[in-house]
């Protein structure tokens, strides 16, 4: 059994802020692109619904997309902040961006990890449906249009341990997703083969 301290952590772990884990909303700095630059365009719909999936493969120029939208960065943290986008699990690891740059949705928050932090195990914590649930109770704005602050995921309580634990953590979660992936793939074989059966 594994040692804990008075905070009731694992030794070596210790309790902080997302808000000190990562920057919130930081923007990206284009001042050495060419206008017509290309860069990945993220919308809404390119974040899958509780998958972590991103599709980074829409490419606009810097110039229609620096205004009006919202910027990131490769390894950063998106988190849908709108209603139902947010109880849906909208959220990602920016990866595969053209030119390191992405532009999407007004109605994302980015998390830029500070660099003791592993962007996936940032994304898998704001992902879990405990911590949605506590966001959805803390949305702010009017019926249809309610929105996550940037103030809750800034003060909201994250534990913290060293990078080696981070990345075994995110290694066995991996593995649970990648054996379940499995079971779906083997679950679909055994119902298409039980309908040629039937036939």
């Amino acid at each position: 059994m594994a040692m804990t301290d008075t905070n009731g952590l694992p030794a070596g772990w210790t309790w902080t802020t997302i808000g000190t884990a990562a920057r919130i909303n930081p923007g990206v700095d284009t001042s050495s692109f060419r206008h017509d630059e290309l860069v990945s365009f993220v919308p809404m719909a390119a974040v899958g619904a509780g998958t972590g999936h991103m599709d980074a493969s829409a490419h606009r120029p810097l110039s229609e997309v620096n205004r009006g939208y919202t910027s990131f960065k490769e390894g950063d943290v998106l988190f849908a902040k709108i209603t139902p986008c947010m109880e849906n699990g909208k959220s990602a690891v920016a990866r595969g961006l053209k030119a390191g740059v992405g532009y999407g949705s007004t109605e994302f928050h980015v998390l830029r990890p500070a660099t003791d932090i592993d962007a996936r195990l940032l994304y898998y914590f704001v992902a879990q449906q405990p911590f949605r649930q506590t966001a959805r109770a803390q949305m702010t704005g009017s019926a249809g249009q309610l929105r996550v602050p940037a103030l809750f995921l800034a003060e909201a309580k994250f534990p913290l341990a060293p990078l080696p634990e981070q990345q075994r953590i995110v290694a066995a979660i991996e593995e649970q997703f990648t054996r379940l992936d499995a079971a779906v793939a083997a679950l679909k074989r055994v119902q298409a083969n039980l309908k040629r059966y039937r036939a």
